[in-house]
Parts: structure tokens; sequence; C-alpha cells
């Protein structure tokens, strides 16, 4: 028990350690850097240890770097800032519309882990999704439907979820890729914990007759029109 106990108290101190140093180099870090930390930090107990300062210093670093960061380094770091409560708080509106513009740059080269993570965060960080253009949906949604044949489950299941939660990605997404998507769900079902399999009930398909009543997709457009005939 004793040994149990200075383990979690040496433990405990290097995480504070870390934390304090990721604060220190912020302003230093090239775009890697600030991807990684912020990707690591949203994992790790050393969060804690980051002052208010040092989000903040951390967020800028995202912000000044965002339109250097590869599609990897963008993905990673939306990813860890819809974790980061504290991080995304320290985020400016033009930070933000940074942060989009890097997302809407690098989707076509993104592979399906990226294009799953960048659309489950921006469902969740409503001031990057409002900064995102009509042609930076395009590019998510092609992307999404260009990858959904190499997605794993929890791929599958993290961009159907965010797809019927953002209305304007859902309603780029042509219908072939909603059958691909449909596809995508169909050959990872058996793999899905309970949970994504829920989720996937969110997106749709002309071809499975629409399984999901997401807003902004195929079958919600078509409610509408049913609606307004009416």
């Amino acid at each position: 028990m004793d040994a149990d106990l200075g383990a979690a108290a040496v433990d405990e101190e290097l995480a504070a350690q870390l934390g304090k140093f990721v604060e220190r180099k912020a302003r230093d870090m090239n775009p890697q850097d600030v991807a990684n930390s912020l990707n690591a930090l949203c994992k790790l107990e050393a969060a804690a240890a980051v002052s208010p300062p040092g989000w903040a210093g951390l967020a800028g670093a995202a912000e000044k770097t965002a339109h250097e960061m590869n599609p990897q380094g963008v993905a990673n770091t939306l990813n860890a800032l819809c974790k980061l409560e504290a991080a995304a708080a320290t985020v400016s509106p033009p930070g933000w519309a940074g942060l989009a513009g890097a997302a809407e740059r690098t989707a076509r080269e993104m592979n399906p882990q990226g294009v799953a993570n960048t659309l489950n965060a921006l469902c969740k960080l409503e001031a990057a999704a409002a900064a995102v253009s009509p042609a930076g949906w395009k590019r998510l949604a092609e992307a999404a439907e260009k990858t959904a044949g190499e997605m794993n489950p929890q791929n599958v299941a993290n961009s159907l979820n965010a797809l019927c939660k953002l209305e304007a990605a859902a309603a780029a997404v042509s219908p072939p890729g909603w059958a691909g998507l449909a596809g995508a769900a169909q050959r990872t079902a058996g793999e899905m914990i309970p949970a994504p399999t829920r989720s996937t009930h969110c997106a749709s398909s002309r071809r499975r007759r629409q399984l999901c009543r997401c807003r902004g997709g195929p079958a919600w457009r078509g409610r509408r029109r049913g609606r307004r005939a009416r």
C-alpha cells in the first residue's frame, strides 16, 4: 500500500512538472508541438497542473500555428480542444476562424480517423463550426465520402453521429456519399460496441431508406418538403 501511495505521489509530481513545462514552452512551439501537446494533455493528468494563463498560451500557440498545421495536426488539435474546456474557452473568435480554415484547407488530405475526429470535434465546438464556410463543409463532406470505405467502427460511428448534428455538413453529402456511409455502417456494425451502434442511427442514406432522421440529410429535406406541401 505504501509503495502504491508513493508511486501515486511521484506520478502526480511528474504530471505537475509536465504541465508546467508545456506551459513554459507554448510560445516557442511549432505546429506539430502544439498539436501533440494538446493531444497529450487531453489524455493525461498533467492537464490539471496547467494554469489559466498556461491554457491561454497554448490556445494562442494553436491560433498562431493553425495555418501551418498538417491534416493530422489540425484533427488532433480540434479533437483535443473539444475535450479541454479550459483551453477552448481561451481561443479567440479569430482563432476559431483560423482553425476552421485549417480544417477546410487540409480536409481533402485527411485520413479516415482525421476526418472522423474533425467532424466529431466540430459538432462540439460551436465557435469553430460557425466559422466553417459552405465550401469548407463541402470539402469535409467529400472527405467523409472518400474515406468511408476505410473507416473503422469508431470512425464510422463518430462521423455519422457528427453529421446528424452538423446540418451544413450533412447537406453537402451527396446521395452516393450517403450510400457509402451507410455501407460503412453495415460493414462495421458487427464490430461496434453498443454506444457507437446507436450513433449510427443518426445518419441516413437513400439506399437504406434513410435510417436516420438527422437534420440536413436527404430524409430531413424530404420531410420538410412534405410539411411545406401540407
